[in-house]
């Protein structure tokens, strides 16, 4: 018997099926954790429910994150080498982004925190300030 054209299925098609089914298990390990927390006080606020399931239990939230993040490292390598090109200019613009702007807020209180001196604290944001422009710059001159 001849098999015929349309049933068979190649290996890199059922690979496309892979990295969905990875994400979606990640959110729902942490969707049925998160419900199974409420459910055992339901008087507990979000915020209480979240930081529970960070701290009395990180190996869930471990587990979810490493499911999602495999999801997602699997649909970058399983795409074609064009497309893998912009996704690494997105992900280094976006890093730049955050560079310029976050460099200066979110990191300098994070540093203040710390107990980081002053002088060392403004010299570092300041450099990785620049670096995000840099970055910036080089990213935004090879579009043209």
């Amino acid at each position: 018997m001849a098999k015929e054209k349309g049933k068979t299925v190649s290996k890199k098609s059922r690979l496309r099926v892979l990295p969905p089914l990875l994400i979606v298990a990640g959110i729902a390990v942490a969707l049925v954790a998160l419900v199974i927390l409420w459910q055992q006080d339901p008087s507990a606020s979000p915020r209480t429910i979240i930081s529970s399931l960070i701290e009395d239990q990180p190996y869930i939230s471990g587990v979810s994150v490493g499911l999602t993040l495999g999801g997602i490292v699997v649909a970058f390598l399983l795409s074609s080498k064009e497309t893998q090109k912009r996704c690494v200019k997105s992900g280094l613009t976006v890093f730049a982004a955050f560079l310029v702007f976050g460099a200066p807020t979110y990191l300098l209180y994070a540093l203040r925190g710390l107990g980081v001196s002053y002088s060392l604290l403004v010299s570092l944001v300041v450099a990785l300030f620049a670096v995000g422009l840099f970055l910036l710059m080089r990213l935004l001159r090879e579009k043209e």
